[in-house]
């Protein structure tokens, strides 16, 4: 049975400087469940539905669902983050960067929901964008949670409980490959509760913790620790930052070791050197 909250909303108006883009925030890679419209973005933030609309130094957000406060939702942009000493620390340890960071002017590193960002980058695994949101997309319709905004209906994304009871038929719906036997033991076997536990812990245990869970590796772990977990320093390596390393500082070798070398050289805000450099190579280095 489809549940449907109310039409409750809440209306938000963030100011802004020019050290923050909406736009390349939700599309440099690190959420996948964002909606484009003609009037902004769609996103699905726990149990609330964030319609967000940037014009020039204004952040405008619409909350339906449940309540937000302005408070979670600058949390949940970055926009708490001290971008200009981030970047003033990055192009001191590598003044090839100022380039990079001047195309990406405006990104922040978001702080998503640790369970769901799990299951994310489990589905992320050897798969393109498009088929990872839409994979994301059938499993929050098939749980059936949601609410309509606008004549569209958009799903939450499904807590642990409801996991936990997907049949076999709705699990096989989403064509998930060798990706399933994953998805399935963590489902079966986490919560919510297991990453509130590790999120006091340091990053040496977090990631150990992660590394536990069947299918997640090392760049896999240092997606959620980025992206989730608010440690700055993680650094996850694909094609694209292995291209990029190379080509701009001669590091080559596995995932592993670029992690721990990229970690070596951008310190305590590795994580952001990676984005920056992610987003430059997906859309300007190619």
């Amino acid at each position: 049975m489809q549940k449907r909250y109310s039409d409750l909303q809440n209306s938000i108006q963030i100011s802004v400087s020019g050290n923050f883009s909406l736009q390349k925030t939700l599309l440099c890679g690190q959420i996948f469940r964002v909606f484009e419209t003609e009037n902004g973005f769609i996103v699905p933030l726990n149990r609330s539905l964030l319609k967000l609309l940037q014009e020039k130094d204004k952040i405008y957000c619409t909350a339906y669902g449940k309540p937000i406060s302005q408070a979670e939702v600058k949390n949940f942009l970055g926009m708490n983050d001290d971008i200009d000493s981030i970047k003033e620390e990055l192009i001191r340890k590598t003044a090839k960067f100022s380039q990079i960071i001047q195309y990406g002017k405006g990104l922040r590193i978001m702080r998503q929901n640790p369970y769901e960002t799990t299951i994310s980058f489990l589905f992320s695994i050897r798969n393109a964008i498009p088929v990872i949101r839409r994979k994301l997309n059938l499993l929050s319709e098939i749980v059936g949670e949601g609410i309509r905004v606008d004549g569209t209906m958009y799903y939450f994304f499904p807590e642990s409980e409801a996991l936990k009871n997907l049949d076999t038929q709705s699990v096989e719906k989403l064509h998930l490959g060798f990706r399933e036997k994953w998805f399935v033991d963590f489902v079966q076997n986490y919560d919510e509760t297991f990453f509130e536990c590790i999120l006091k812990k340091s990053f040496e245990e977090k990631e150990k913790n992660l590394l536990s869970i069947k299918g997640v590796g090392k760049k896999v772990a240092h997606c959620i620790l980025l992206f989730s977990m608010n440690e700055l320093s993680a650094f996850p390596v694909d094609v694209w930052i292995k291209r990029g390393m190379y080509e701009l500082f001669e590091v080559k070798g596995s995932s592993k070791k670029v992690t721990e070398i990229g970690r070596g050289i951008f310190g305590n805000y590795a994580g952001y050197a990676q984005e920056y450099l992610y987003y430059y190579l997906r859309n300007y280095f190619k």
